[in-house]
Protein backbone atom coordinates (compact mmCIF):
# COMPACT_ATOMS: atom_id res chain seq x y z
CA UNK A 1 0.00 0.00 0.00
CA UNK A 2 1.70 3.73 -0.86
CA UNK A 3 2.04 5.89 1.79
CA UNK A 4 -0.28 8.07 -0.25
CA UNK A 5 -3.26 5.94 -0.46
CA UNK A 6 -6.40 7.25 0.52
CA UNK A 7 -6.93 4.38 3.26
CA UNK A 8 -3.85 5.91 5.34
CA UNK A 9 -5.43 9.20 5.33
CA UNK A 10 -8.39 7.75 6.57
CA UNK A 11 -6.46 5.87 9.02
CA UNK A 12 -4.58 9.36 9.71
CA UNK A 13 -7.86 11.08 10.04
CA UNK A 14 -9.63 7.88 12.27
CA UNK A 15 -7.39 6.80 15.03
CA UNK A 16 -6.78 10.79 16.50
CA UNK A 17 -10.45 10.82 16.43
CA UNK A 18 -10.96 7.39 18.36
CA UNK A 19 -8.31 8.17 20.72
CA UNK A 20 -9.92 11.18 21.77
CA UNK A 21 -13.54 9.94 21.81
CA UNK A 22 -11.97 7.09 24.32
CA UNK A 23 -10.56 9.86 26.20
CA UNK A 24 -13.63 11.93 26.49
CA UNK A 25 -15.12 8.52 27.77
CA UNK A 26 -12.80 8.11 30.61
CA UNK A 27 -13.00 11.45 31.64
CA UNK A 28 -16.39 12.02 31.17
CA UNK A 29 -17.18 8.45 33.38
CA UNK A 30 -14.85 9.66 36.26
CA UNK A 31 -16.21 13.15 35.91
CA UNK A 32 -13.19 14.54 34.93
CA UNK A 33 -14.38 17.08 32.49
CA UNK A 34 -13.81 20.32 31.97
CA UNK A 35 -16.71 22.51 33.47
CA UNK A 36 -18.79 19.33 34.83
CA UNK A 37 -18.88 20.59 38.04
CA UNK A 38 -19.85 24.51 37.08
CA UNK A 39 -22.73 22.49 35.96
CA UNK A 40 -24.08 21.61 38.99
CA UNK A 41 -23.87 24.45 41.22
CA UNK A 42 -26.15 24.02 44.52
CA UNK A 43 -29.20 26.06 44.66
CA UNK A 44 -30.54 24.98 47.84
CA UNK A 45 -30.29 27.54 50.95
CA UNK A 46 -27.70 25.77 53.00
CA UNK A 47 -25.87 23.81 50.60
CA UNK A 48 -22.77 24.14 49.25
CA UNK A 49 -21.47 23.23 45.07
CA UNK A 50 -19.91 19.56 44.95
CA UNK A 51 -16.85 18.73 46.60
CA UNK A 52 -13.55 17.13 45.08
CA UNK A 53 -11.69 15.56 47.92
CA UNK A 54 -8.13 14.91 46.69
CA UNK A 55 -6.56 14.58 50.09
CA UNK A 56 -7.15 12.45 53.59
CA UNK A 57 -8.95 14.33 56.62
CA UNK A 58 -12.08 14.48 58.25
CA UNK A 59 -14.75 16.76 56.40
CA UNK A 60 -17.53 17.87 57.36
CA UNK A 61 -20.38 20.24 55.35
CA UNK A 62 -23.36 20.35 53.16
CA UNK A 63 -22.96 19.58 49.45
CA UNK A 64 -25.79 19.36 46.47
CA UNK A 65 -25.87 18.18 43.40
CA UNK A 66 -28.23 19.04 40.83
CA UNK A 67 -27.10 16.99 37.92
CA UNK A 68 -27.43 13.06 37.73
CA UNK A 69 -23.37 13.29 35.90
CA UNK A 70 -21.73 15.00 39.00
CA UNK A 71 -21.27 13.31 42.25
CA UNK A 72 -22.29 15.84 45.36
CA UNK A 73 -19.25 14.72 46.69
CA UNK A 74 -15.77 12.82 45.12
CA UNK A 75 -13.31 11.74 46.57
CA UNK A 76 -10.03 10.71 44.35
CA UNK A 77 -7.03 9.76 47.04
CA UNK A 78 -6.58 6.48 48.93
CA UNK A 79 -5.57 8.55 52.02
CA UNK A 80 -8.50 7.77 54.88
CA UNK A 81 -11.04 10.18 54.52
CA UNK A 82 -13.59 10.79 57.03
CA UNK A 83 -16.77 12.61 56.65
CA UNK A 84 -19.01 13.55 59.23
CA UNK A 85 -21.70 15.75 60.78
CA UNK A 86 -22.63 16.77 57.13
CA UNK A 87 -25.75 16.36 54.81
CA UNK A 88 -25.80 15.54 51.31
CA UNK A 89 -28.26 15.87 48.44
CA UNK A 90 -27.59 14.49 44.82
CA UNK A 91 -29.88 13.74 41.66
CA UNK A 92 -26.56 11.04 41.13
CA UNK A 93 -24.32 9.54 42.53
CA UNK A 94 -24.14 11.09 46.52
CA UNK A 95 -20.17 9.95 47.40
CA UNK A 96 -18.37 8.56 44.69
CA UNK A 97 -14.86 7.28 44.53
CA UNK A 98 -13.46 5.23 41.70
CA UNK A 99 -9.80 3.37 41.19
CA UNK A 100 -8.32 4.96 44.44
CA UNK A 101 -7.52 1.93 46.53
CA UNK A 102 -10.67 3.99 48.79
CA UNK A 103 -10.40 4.70 52.81
CA UNK A 104 -13.80 5.79 53.59
CA UNK A 105 -15.66 6.72 56.65
CA UNK A 106 -18.92 8.18 56.64
CA UNK A 107 -21.17 8.44 59.61
CA UNK A 108 -23.56 10.64 61.46
CA UNK A 109 -24.24 11.84 57.77
CA UNK A 110 -27.76 12.49 56.20
CA UNK A 111 -28.22 11.52 52.32
CA UNK A 112 -31.17 12.39 50.14
CA UNK A 113 -32.03 11.71 46.59
CA UNK A 114 -33.09 14.49 44.47
CA UNK A 115 -34.93 14.33 41.02
CA UNK A 116 -33.07 12.56 38.25
CA UNK A 117 -31.54 14.30 35.40
CA UNK A 118 -30.80 12.60 32.03
CA UNK A 119 -27.72 10.80 32.08
CA UNK A 120 -24.80 10.14 29.50
CA UNK A 121 -22.79 7.15 28.33
CA UNK A 122 -24.16 4.92 31.43
CA UNK A 123 -27.14 4.92 34.49
CA UNK A 124 -26.28 6.61 37.53
CA UNK A 125 -28.32 5.64 40.37
CA UNK A 126 -28.48 8.22 43.69
CA UNK A 127 -26.06 5.63 45.56
CA UNK A 128 -25.55 6.76 48.56
CA UNK A 129 -21.78 5.63 48.80
CA UNK A 130 -20.45 4.15 45.50
CA UNK A 131 -16.88 2.66 45.10
CA UNK A 132 -14.87 -0.02 43.44
CA UNK A 133 -11.38 -0.30 44.26
CA UNK A 134 -11.15 -0.12 48.12
CA UNK A 135 -9.47 -1.14 51.23
CA UNK A 136 -11.41 -0.04 54.17
CA UNK A 137 -15.14 1.61 53.89
CA UNK A 138 -17.13 2.06 56.98
CA UNK A 139 -20.76 3.92 57.03
CA UNK A 140 -22.03 4.30 60.40
CA UNK A 141 -24.84 6.05 62.04
CA UNK A 142 -25.98 7.61 58.95
CA UNK A 143 -29.63 8.09 57.68
CA UNK A 144 -30.35 8.18 53.81
CA UNK A 145 -34.13 8.25 52.29
CA UNK A 146 -35.11 8.15 48.48
CA UNK A 147 -31.47 6.75 47.55
CA UNK A 148 -30.02 3.97 45.33
CA UNK A 149 -28.08 2.79 48.95
CA UNK A 150 -24.66 1.80 48.91
CA UNK A 151 -22.17 -0.15 46.39
CA UNK A 152 -19.13 -1.65 47.13
CA UNK A 153 -16.83 -3.29 44.70
CA UNK A 154 -15.01 -4.42 42.21
CA UNK A 155 -11.71 -5.32 44.17
CA UNK A 156 -10.70 -5.58 47.72
CA UNK A 157 -7.44 -4.04 47.72
CA UNK A 158 -6.69 -4.12 51.56
CA UNK A 159 -4.22 -6.29 54.28
CA UNK A 160 -7.00 -8.48 55.84
CA UNK A 161 -7.02 -6.78 58.94
CA UNK A 162 -9.58 -5.21 60.75
CA UNK A 163 -8.63 -1.36 59.82
CA UNK A 164 -9.06 -3.05 56.10
CA UNK A 165 -12.57 -3.93 56.05
CA UNK A 166 -16.39 -3.07 55.74
CA UNK A 167 -18.21 -2.20 58.44
CA UNK A 168 -21.97 -0.98 57.66
CA UNK A 169 -23.48 -0.21 61.15
CA UNK A 170 -26.49 1.10 62.78
CA UNK A 171 -28.06 3.27 60.14
CA UNK A 172 -31.37 4.10 58.84
CA UNK A 173 -32.51 3.80 55.34
CA UNK A 174 -35.99 4.95 54.16
CA UNK A 175 -37.59 4.14 50.44
CA UNK A 176 -34.35 2.69 48.33
CA UNK A 177 -35.30 4.07 44.66
CA UNK A 178 -33.29 2.85 41.68
CA UNK A 179 -35.65 4.68 39.51
CA UNK A 180 -33.44 7.19 37.53
CA UNK A 181 -33.76 9.38 34.60
CA UNK A 182 -36.62 7.77 31.98
CA UNK A 183 -36.32 4.55 33.71
CA UNK A 184 -34.83 2.14 36.12
CA UNK A 185 -31.84 0.60 37.46
CA UNK A 186 -31.60 -2.68 39.79
CA UNK A 187 -30.68 -0.73 43.43
CA UNK A 188 -29.89 -2.37 47.12
CA UNK A 189 -29.55 -0.86 50.64
CA UNK A 190 -25.91 -2.63 50.01
CA UNK A 191 -24.75 -4.60 47.34
CA UNK A 192 -21.22 -5.80 47.59
CA UNK A 193 -19.70 -7.11 44.32
CA UNK A 194 -15.61 -7.31 44.74
CA UNK A 195 -12.84 -9.74 44.28
CA UNK A 196 -10.46 -10.78 46.74
CA UNK A 197 -11.65 -12.52 50.34
CA UNK A 198 -12.39 -10.18 53.14
CA UNK A 199 -12.16 -10.88 56.85
CA UNK A 200 -14.26 -8.61 59.77
CA UNK A 201 -16.81 -7.85 57.19
CA UNK A 202 -20.18 -6.73 58.40
CA UNK A 203 -23.76 -5.23 57.91
CA UNK A 204 -25.34 -5.13 61.30
CA UNK A 205 -28.19 -3.19 63.33
CA UNK A 206 -29.58 -1.06 60.24
CA UNK A 207 -33.16 -0.52 59.66
CA UNK A 208 -34.71 -0.37 56.60
CA UNK A 209 -38.03 0.81 55.18
CA UNK A 210 -39.38 0.63 51.78
CA UNK A 211 -42.92 2.09 51.22
CA UNK A 212 -45.23 0.59 48.12
CA UNK A 213 -44.91 3.22 45.44
CA UNK A 214 -42.48 5.30 46.94
CA UNK A 215 -39.45 2.74 46.52
CA UNK A 216 -37.95 0.63 43.88
CA UNK A 217 -35.88 -1.78 45.54
CA UNK A 218 -33.95 -4.94 44.05
CA UNK A 219 -32.65 -6.98 46.90
CA UNK A 220 -32.43 -5.14 49.90
CA UNK A 221 -29.27 -6.24 50.63
CA UNK A 222 -27.40 -8.89 48.29
CA UNK A 223 -23.83 -10.39 47.84
CA UNK A 224 -22.18 -11.16 44.40
CA UNK A 225 -19.18 -12.92 44.06
CA UNK A 226 -18.17 -11.65 47.43
CA UNK A 227 -16.28 -13.97 49.96
CA UNK A 228 -15.17 -14.20 53.68
CA UNK A 229 -12.74 -16.54 55.06
CA UNK A 230 -13.41 -19.98 56.85
CA UNK A 231 -11.99 -17.81 59.85
CA UNK A 232 -14.00 -14.64 59.24
CA UNK A 233 -16.67 -14.84 57.53
CA UNK A 234 -19.14 -12.14 56.20
CA UNK A 235 -21.46 -11.27 58.88
CA UNK A 236 -25.10 -9.78 58.14
CA UNK A 237 -27.22 -9.95 61.47
CA UNK A 238 -29.81 -7.80 63.50
CA UNK A 239 -31.29 -5.64 60.84
CA UNK A 240 -34.97 -5.18 60.19
CA UNK A 241 -35.80 -4.91 56.81
CA UNK A 242 -39.52 -3.67 55.35
CA UNK A 243 -40.47 -3.41 52.09
CA UNK A 244 -39.70 -4.81 48.95
CA UNK A 245 -41.66 -3.98 45.44
CA UNK A 246 -41.97 -3.47 42.08
CA UNK A 247 -42.79 -0.21 40.68
CA UNK A 248 -46.12 0.09 40.85
CA UNK A 249 -46.57 -1.98 43.67
CA UNK A 250 -49.23 -4.03 42.76
CA UNK A 251 -47.77 -5.54 39.76
CA UNK A 252 -47.34 -8.90 39.19
CA UNK A 253 -43.58 -9.32 38.31
CA UNK A 254 -40.81 -8.56 40.91
CA UNK A 255 -37.37 -9.75 41.12
CA UNK A 256 -36.09 -8.62 43.90
CA UNK A 257 -36.72 -9.34 47.72
CA UNK A 258 -34.94 -9.63 51.35
CA UNK A 259 -31.20 -10.60 51.76
CA UNK A 260 -29.45 -13.35 49.01
CA UNK A 261 -26.39 -14.78 48.59
CA UNK A 262 -25.71 -14.30 44.71
CA UNK A 263 -22.94 -15.89 42.03
CA UNK A 264 -23.46 -15.08 38.67
CA UNK A 265 -20.31 -15.50 36.79
CA UNK A 266 -18.66 -14.64 33.48
CA UNK A 267 -16.04 -17.76 32.12
CA UNK A 268 -13.23 -14.91 32.39
CA UNK A 269 -13.79 -14.78 35.69
CA UNK A 270 -11.70 -17.93 36.45
CA UNK A 271 -12.88 -20.85 38.64
CA UNK A 272 -16.49 -20.17 39.46
CA UNK A 273 -15.62 -22.41 42.88
CA UNK A 274 -12.84 -19.78 43.52
CA UNK A 275 -15.19 -16.87 42.79
CA UNK A 276 -18.52 -17.73 44.17
CA UNK A 277 -19.54 -15.94 47.23
CA UNK A 278 -18.41 -17.83 50.24
CA UNK A 279 -17.77 -17.98 54.02
CA UNK A 280 -21.24 -16.06 54.86
CA UNK A 281 -23.16 -15.40 58.09
CA UNK A 282 -26.80 -14.32 58.12
CA UNK A 283 -28.46 -14.58 61.12
CA UNK A 284 -30.75 -12.77 63.86
CA UNK A 285 -32.52 -10.71 60.86
CA UNK A 286 -36.04 -9.70 60.71
CA UNK A 287 -38.27 -8.89 57.55
CA UNK A 288 -41.60 -7.83 57.08
CA UNK A 289 -43.80 -7.51 54.04
CA UNK A 290 -41.25 -8.54 51.33
CA UNK A 291 -42.25 -9.36 47.97
CA UNK A 292 -40.64 -12.13 46.15
CA UNK A 293 -38.15 -13.74 48.78
CA UNK A 294 -37.27 -12.81 52.52
CA UNK A 295 -33.68 -15.07 52.56
CA UNK A 296 -32.18 -16.99 49.74
CA UNK A 297 -29.18 -18.30 47.92
CA UNK A 298 -29.04 -18.14 44.31
CA UNK A 299 -25.39 -19.59 44.08
CA UNK A 300 -22.40 -19.87 46.60
CA UNK A 301 -20.81 -22.07 49.42
CA UNK A 302 -20.52 -22.42 53.23
CA UNK A 303 -22.96 -19.90 53.53
CA UNK A 304 -25.36 -20.52 56.93
CA UNK A 305 -28.78 -18.57 57.12
CA UNK A 306 -29.85 -18.98 60.94
CA UNK A 307 -31.80 -17.41 63.71
CA UNK A 308 -33.77 -14.79 61.51
CA UNK A 309 -37.43 -13.91 61.55
CA UNK A 310 -39.62 -13.71 58.14
CA UNK A 311 -43.46 -12.20 58.82
CA UNK A 312 -45.44 -11.21 55.65
CA UNK A 313 -49.48 -10.80 55.07
CA UNK A 314 -48.75 -10.15 51.78
CA UNK A 315 -51.09 -7.29 51.89
CA UNK A 316 -50.94 -3.67 51.89
CA UNK A 317 -51.96 -1.20 54.50
CA UNK A 318 -55.45 -0.53 52.46
CA UNK A 319 -55.70 -4.53 52.62
CA UNK A 320 -55.63 -5.74 49.00
CA UNK A 321 -53.38 -8.71 48.38
CA UNK A 322 -50.16 -8.21 46.77
CA UNK A 323 -49.85 -9.68 43.16
CA UNK A 324 -46.23 -10.51 43.20
CA UNK A 325 -44.77 -14.01 44.20
CA UNK A 326 -44.06 -14.28 48.03
CA UNK A 327 -41.84 -16.53 49.62
CA UNK A 328 -39.37 -17.30 52.66
CA UNK A 329 -36.44 -18.91 52.28
CA UNK A 330 -35.19 -20.57 48.91
CA UNK A 331 -31.86 -22.56 47.92
CA UNK A 332 -30.27 -23.78 45.07
CA UNK A 333 -27.46 -23.84 42.64
CA UNK A 334 -29.90 -21.06 40.02
CA UNK A 335 -26.66 -20.38 37.46
CA UNK A 336 -25.65 -24.36 37.60
CA UNK A 337 -21.85 -23.63 37.68
CA UNK A 338 -21.60 -26.50 40.81
CA UNK A 339 -19.80 -23.81 43.21
CA UNK A 340 -23.00 -24.25 45.56
CA UNK A 341 -22.86 -26.39 48.34
CA UNK A 342 -22.26 -26.58 52.02
CA UNK A 343 -24.78 -24.41 52.62
CA UNK A 344 -27.38 -24.05 55.97
CA UNK A 345 -30.62 -22.89 56.34
CA UNK A 346 -31.61 -23.49 60.48
CA UNK A 347 -33.73 -22.15 63.08
CA UNK A 348 -35.47 -19.66 61.37
CA UNK A 349 -38.75 -18.88 62.27
CA UNK A 350 -40.87 -17.94 58.87
CA UNK A 351 -44.41 -16.80 58.43
CA UNK A 352 -45.37 -16.26 54.55
CA UNK A 353 -48.77 -15.53 53.40
CA UNK A 354 -48.86 -16.52 49.79
CA UNK A 355 -50.59 -15.95 46.70
CA UNK A 356 -53.42 -18.60 47.31
CA UNK A 357 -54.24 -17.34 50.90
CA UNK A 358 -51.61 -20.02 52.30
CA UNK A 359 -48.39 -20.61 53.98
CA UNK A 360 -45.66 -20.34 51.24
CA UNK A 361 -42.41 -20.97 53.30
CA UNK A 362 -39.68 -22.09 51.38
CA UNK A 363 -38.29 -23.95 48.06
CA UNK A 364 -35.26 -26.39 48.04
CA UNK A 365 -35.35 -27.87 44.64
CA UNK A 366 -32.26 -29.76 44.36
CA UNK A 367 -30.50 -30.38 47.66
CA UNK A 368 -27.79 -27.68 47.04
CA UNK A 369 -28.52 -27.00 50.80
CA UNK A 370 -29.46 -28.61 54.04
CA UNK A 371 -32.79 -27.51 56.05
CA UNK A 372 -33.21 -27.87 59.83
CA UNK A 373 -35.06 -26.59 62.79
CA UNK A 374 -36.80 -24.54 60.89
CA UNK A 375 -40.46 -23.22 62.33
CA UNK A 376 -43.20 -22.65 60.03
CA UNK A 377 -46.02 -20.39 61.07
CA UNK A 378 -49.03 -22.00 60.83
CA UNK A 379 -52.22 -20.32 60.24
CA UNK A 380 -53.06 -16.58 59.11
CA UNK A 381 -50.13 -14.04 58.93
CA UNK A 382 -51.75 -10.69 59.23
CA UNK A 383 -50.94 -6.86 58.98
CA UNK A 384 -51.04 -6.49 62.65
CA UNK A 385 -48.43 -9.37 62.97
CA UNK A 386 -46.26 -7.47 60.93
CA UNK A 387 -46.88 -4.56 63.32
CA UNK A 388 -46.03 -6.80 66.48
CA UNK A 389 -42.96 -7.30 64.47
CA UNK A 390 -41.56 -3.97 64.58
CA UNK A 391 -42.08 -3.67 68.04
CA UNK A 392 -40.36 -6.60 68.69
CA UNK A 393 -37.31 -4.80 67.19
CA UNK A 394 -37.76 -1.86 68.63
CA UNK A 395 -37.51 -3.46 71.99
CA UNK A 396 -34.73 -5.66 70.72
CA UNK A 397 -32.71 -1.83 70.43
CA UNK A 398 -33.42 -0.59 74.15
CA UNK A 399 -32.63 -4.04 75.58
CA UNK A 400 -28.88 -3.63 73.07
CA UNK A 401 -28.61 -0.52 74.00
CA UNK A 402 -28.20 0.51 70.22
CA UNK A 403 -28.77 4.38 69.26
CA UNK A 404 -29.24 4.29 65.01
CA UNK A 405 -29.14 7.30 62.70
CA UNK A 406 -27.16 10.18 63.16
CA UNK A 407 -26.62 11.50 66.61
CA UNK A 408 -25.78 15.39 65.00
CA UNK A 409 -28.36 17.48 63.76
CA UNK A 410 -27.86 18.50 60.30
CA UNK A 411 -30.24 20.82 58.62
CA UNK A 412 -33.67 19.98 59.13
CA UNK A 413 -35.72 22.70 56.63
CA UNK A 414 -38.10 22.13 54.29
CA UNK A 415 -34.94 22.29 52.04
CA UNK A 416 -33.38 19.01 53.81
CA UNK A 417 -35.93 16.85 52.59
CA UNK A 418 -35.34 14.68 49.44
CA UNK A 419 -37.24 15.26 46.41
CA UNK A 420 -40.01 12.32 45.26
CA UNK A 421 -40.92 12.12 41.82
CA UNK A 422 -43.76 9.91 39.94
Amino acid sequence: MKLDSPYIKILSIAIPLLVVAMLFTYYYTQGHLPGAKRSAKATTVGYENPIVISKGGTYSGNWESRNSEVAAVEIRTSEPVIIENSSIRGAGYLIKSWGHAANITVRHTKGYGLTPTPWIIYEKPRRFLIVNDFKHVVVENCYMENTAGIYIGDTYKGDSSPNNTIKIRYNKARNIDGRIYDGWYRSQFVQFNFRNSIQYAEIAWNEVINEPNKSLVEDNINLSNSRGTPASPIRIHNNYIQGAYPYPADSKDYSGGGIIADSWYEDSMGDPKEVATAYVKIHDNQTVNLGNYNYAIAGGNNIEIYGNRAVNAARFENGEKFRMWTQGLYGYDFYKKNSTFNNTFRDNVIGIMGQDGKNDNHYFPDGTVQERNNTFIEGEITKESERAEYQLWKSKLERNDIFLGPRITTPTSESDKSVSFQ
